[in-house]
């Protein structure tokens, strides 16, 4: 067999990489590699990898990750976690109010009271003047469950108004005052369900401008308490 000419060898490798050369230019005039035109500065996707490591070397990428997650979930779940959020805190007030009413510490009671009253009145606040309107005019279809949960707010202020004068007397009739504190708690539990399972879900269904809003119109609401609520 005869060997392979020697300058027909070079040929073709110079060739080869003649084309090499072409095939690089070609990818790096789309900025997917440096090749050698351009310093490695100049490459946008090299400069994206150099910030990139800047971060994970220097401990940043682990809050960047965190903001973006906590971004997302602010923007798809806010506003359900925020007044989900109440009920729950007011599960919790009335847990107080019924101890302090089975031990008849009239003080006590009077104090988890007034607070549950004022958190309500500050969270059906919100919901009336932010979400029901604005599920109201997405959902026509709703507007007698936005009606049923209009009344059974209308109840639970007038109910625990009562109460809480009730309280506030040198004499205290504490069946009443139990019993008032139960009819609360049962409609509240059924009312809660309702909001979160029918009327909160909804807001993920708007379009995204509309959303930012009502999270920052029932945010402030809910911000809004009574100096009394902190003092006591």
């Amino acid at each position: 067999m005869t060997p392979p000419d020697p300058l027909l060898a070079i040929a073709l490798a110079l060739v080869a990489l003649g084309l090499l050369d072409r095939l690089g230019l070609w990818m790096e005039a789309r900025g997917w590699i440096y090749w050698r035109r351009r310093s490695a500065q100049g490459s946008a996707l090299g400069s994206t990898f150099l910030e990139l490591q800047k971060i994970f070397e220097s401990g940043k990428a682990e809050h960047i990750i965190e903001a973006m997650n906590d971004g997302r979930k602010e923007a798809q779940d806010s506003l359900a976690a925020k007044l989900a959020a109440d009920h729950r805190e007011i599960d919790h007030l009335y847990r107080e109010a019924r101890a302090a009413v089975e031990q008849r510490l009239q003080a006590e009671a009077h104090r988890a009271l007034d607070r549950i009253w004022m958190r309500l009145a500050v969270h059906i606040r919100a919901e009336h003047k932010a979400l029901f309107p604005a599920v109201a005019a997405a959902r026509p279809d709703l507007g007698a469950t936005l009606q049923a949960l209009r009344e059974d707010h209308d109840f639970f202020m007038a109910t625990l108004a009562g109460t809480v004068k009730a309280l506030e007397g040198a004499e205290v009739e504490w069946a009443t005052v139990r019993s008032a504190l139960e009819a609360v708690h049962r409609r509240l539990a059924s009312h809660n369900t309702l909001e979160e399972e029918r009327i909160y879900p909804l807001v993920d269904q708007f379009p995204d401008e509309q959303r930012r809003q009502l999270v920052g119109d029932v945010s402030r609401e809910l911000a809004l308490l009574p100096a009394r609520y902190e003092e006591s």
